[in-house]
């Protein structure tokens, strides 16, 4: 069967995928919102994005074209402890694809908590679609709420 322009596939990012995640996340910042109008600021994300790389708990979803598309930075600071999610984006032109759904599927494979903390000024909705997905608030303040999402019991 031939692909279609529709196709997405799903990895762990690698290196090579780096530059794609900040052109992503540069063009969703305004909704996360996160600001990368400075060089500091703009460093400052691609230390976070190296680091969740490196941890090889991130995924991105590449289009037929081998462009990026969508990425779920996440990190795990301790083997078997739970997995952080500070930034996941999808492209204006890739949505409604389930690019997030599929992220959280191969994240929750993991088997272990996942947390995340969304700023009440998100204008995406993520902390409404991480709570339609079983993530439940385990703490808000004036700034953000963080949810976390548990693994059903073994």
């Amino acid at each position: 069967m031939a692909q279609t322009s529709d196709t997405v596939d799903y990895r762990v990012a690698t290196f090579d995928d780096e530059t794609d995640v900040l052109a992503v996340l540069e063009e969703v910042a305004p909704e996360i919102p996160v600001l990368l109008d400075t060089q500091d600021k703009k460093d400052g994300i691609i230390t976070v994005i190296v680091q969740c790389r490196r941890s090889g708990k991130s995924w991105v979803a590449v289009s037929d074209d081998g462009k990026v598309v969508g990425f779920a930075l996440a990190q795990q600071y301790f083997h078997e402890g739970p997995i952080a999610l500070p930034y996941i984006g999808v492209s204006t032109h890739a949505r409604r694809r389930g690019i997030f759904a599929t992220f959280m599927e191969k994240l929750k494979a993991n088997g272990v908590p996942l947390t995340a903390s969304v700023l009440h000024s998100n204008r995406s909705a993520m902390a409404d679609r991480l709570a339609k997905i079983g993530f439940t608030i385990v703490g808000s303040d004036e700034k953000e709420t963080k949810l976390q999402w548990d693994p059903p019991p073994r």
